[in-house]
C-alpha cells in the first residue's frame, strides 16, 4: 500500500531568507529525487520549489517516516537543524487537499494567482521525465490539474487584480484593444517597475523603455526585459513617443510637472497620453490631470481596484473551497479502492510495453531519421495510446467510484490482458504521454 506524504515550508511561517536557503535550482531537483528513490526513502517523489514554498510530495518508502524526508531535504540544503520546526508534514487525504488548494491558487501569498499552476505542472513534468513519478503520484497530480482547471474556469478566481502592479497592467490592458502594439515608458527601475514590466512583456508588448536616475540600474533593468534604456535627463523627450507611462521612482518630489507635460502634449499634437503613477509619494503633479489628452491614474485609484478585486476573489475562493471538498471526497473514495489504482497502473504498464516494442520495431524499419523526426514519431504513438485508453479508464473509474459496481474491475481485467503471468515482469510505473 502506498502512503502519500508531504513535507515542506512556505511563506506563511518561513521568512524569505530561510526559504531561499531551502530552494533547489533546476539542475539540483532530479538528482535529489534520484537519491530519495535509490536510498529507499520514497518510491516516487515530486519536488515543488518556488520563491514562496519548497514542498516534497512523495510515496513513502517501506519502513520510512515523513521525518526521514525532512532530514533528506535539510541535509541536501545544509539547512540549520534548529529550524526543523518550520517544516509541516501531511499524509494521504491531507496531502491531496493541500495539492488541490496549491494548484488552484488558494494557498498562495496572492489569492488566486495563476503562476503557481504552471509551477506545479513544471515540477510534475520534471519529476516524471526524470523517472521519479510512480502511479499513485501520477494519478494525484493529474487529478490536481483537473481540479485546478475546473476551479479557474468555473469561479474566475484569477480575473480581478489584487495587487497595485497587476492593477496598473490590467488598467492599461482594459484601455487599449491591442496592448502589444503600444509603447511603454517606465520611470524608475525598482521592484514595482520590474513586476509591472513582467506583466507587460508576458502579454506580448515589444516596445518597452526604462529611465532611471542611476543609468547603470536602468541598464541592468533593460537587459532583463530586452528593453531600451533612456538616460534620465532625456526622459521628457521619450514621453513624446510613448503611449503609456508608468512612474515609480521613489523621488521625494514630483518628477512630472505640468509645464513639462504641457510642452510634451503640444509636440504630440495632443494625442492621448496615459500616465499611471504608482509611486508614494506621487511622481506626477496633480495639475497634470487637467491637461487635454492626459489621462492620469494614481495609486489611490489602483488601490481601490485592488481592494475590490481581493474582495471578489475571496468570495470566489469560498466557492472554490466547496468544489475542492467535493472533488476531495471523490478522490478519497478512489484512494480507498487501492485495487483500482493497481489495475490502472497495470494497464498503463501493459500498454507501455506494447507501445515501446512497436516503436522500436517501427523506427528500425524507417531508416535514418533525424532526432526531431524520431521524437515526432514517438510522441504521435504515445498520444494515440493515451487517447485509446482514456475512455475505458474514465468509465471504470466512474463505475467503481460513483456507482460502486462490484464487478467493474473484473470486467475491466477481462477486456484487457493486464495481469502478469507467473514469473513475468512487473508492470511499469510510468504513464504514456
Amino acid at each position: 500500500m502506498s502512503e502519500l506524504v508531504l513535507v515542506g515550508v512556505n511563506h506563511k511561517k518561513t521568512p524569505v531568507e530561510l526559504r531561499e536557503c531551502l530552494a533547489f535550482s533546476e539542475v539540483e531537483k532530479v538528482p535529489f529525487l534520484d537519491r530519495l528513490r535509490s536510498s529507499g526513502s520514497a518510491s516516487g517523489a515530486v519536488l515543488l520549489s518556488t520563491c514562496n514554498r519548497v514542498e516534497l510530495y512523495a510515496d513513502l518508502g517501506d519502513g520510512r517516516t515523513p521525518e526521514d524526508l525532512v532530514d533528506a531535504v535539510m541535509e541536501a540544503r545544509l539547512f540549520p537543524k534548529e529550524r526543523r520546526d518550520l517544516f509541516y508534514i501531511q499524509r494521504n487525504k491531507d496531502v491531496v487537499k493541500h495539492l488541490f488548494r496549491v494548484a488552484s491558487g488558494l494557498d498562495s501569498m496572492i489569492l488566486g494567482e495563476p503562476q503557481i499552476f504552471g509551477q506545479v505542472k513544471d515540477a510534475y513534468f520534471m519529476a516524471r521525465d526524470g523517472g521519479a513519478v510512480n502511479t499513485p503520484l501520477n494519478l494525484l497530480f493529474q487529478k490536481a490539474f483537473h481540479v485546478a482547471k475546473q476551479v479557474r474556469t468555473q469561479t474566475g478566481i484569477g480575473e480581478r487584480p489584487v495587487t497595485i502592479s497587476y492593477a496598473a497592467f490590467n488598467l492599461a490592458n482594459s484601455i487599449f484593444a491591442d496592448l502589444s502594439t503600444k509603447r511603454i515608458l517606465l520611470l524608475g527601475a525598482g521592484e514595482m517597475s520590474r513586476i509591472v514590466a513582467t506583466h507587460f512583456v508576458e502579454s506580448g508588448v515589444k516596445k518597452v523603455r526604462v529611465s532611471n536616475r542611476t543609468y547603470e540600474h536602468g541598464l541592468e533593468f533593460a537587459r532583463a526585459f530586452d528593453a531600451e534604456v533612456v538616460p534620465w535627463e532625456e526622459f521628457p523627450k521619450a514621453l513624446i513617443q510613448s503611449d503609456i507611462v508608468i512612474s515609480s521612482t521613489g523621488a521625494s518630489q514630483p518628477v512630472l510637472l505640468r509645464p513639462m507635460v504641457e510642452t510634451v502634449m503640444k509636440l504630440r499634437r495632443w494625442a492621448s497620453l496615459f500616465i499611471i503613477d504608482i509611486a508614494v509619494p506621487r511622481d506626477v503633479e496633480e495639475a497634470v490631470s487637467k491637461l487635454d489628452g492626459v489621462y492620469l491614474y494614481d495609486i489611490d485609484d489602483l488601490q481601490e481596484v485592488a481592494d475590490e478585486g481581493l474582495a471578489e476573489r475571496q468570495k470566489k475562493a469560498a466557492l472554490a473551497e466547496t468544489m475542492i471538498t467535493s472533488e476531495l471526497d471523490l478522490y478519497a473514495r478512489f484512494l480507498d479502492h487501492q485495487s483500482l489504482s493497481d489495475v490502472i497502473g497495470s494497464l498503463m504498464g501493459w500498454a507501455g510495453k506494447i507501445q515501446d516494442a512497436e516503436l522500436e520495431e517501427a523506427l528500425k524499419k524507417m531508416g535514418d531519421l533525424s532526432p526531431k523526426q524520431q521524437e515526432l514519431v514517438k510522441n504521435t504513438v504515445r498520444r494515440v495510446v493515451h487517447k485509446i485508453l482514456h475512455h475505458p479508464i474514465t468509465q471504470v473509474k466512474r463505475l467503481v467510484l460513483e456507482e460502486e459496481t462490484a464487478n467493474a474491475l473484473g470486467v475491466f481485467r477481462e477486456l484487457f490482458p493486464i495481469d502478469n503471468p507467473p514469473g513475468g515482469p512487473g508492470p511499469r510505473e510510468d504513464k504514456p504521454e
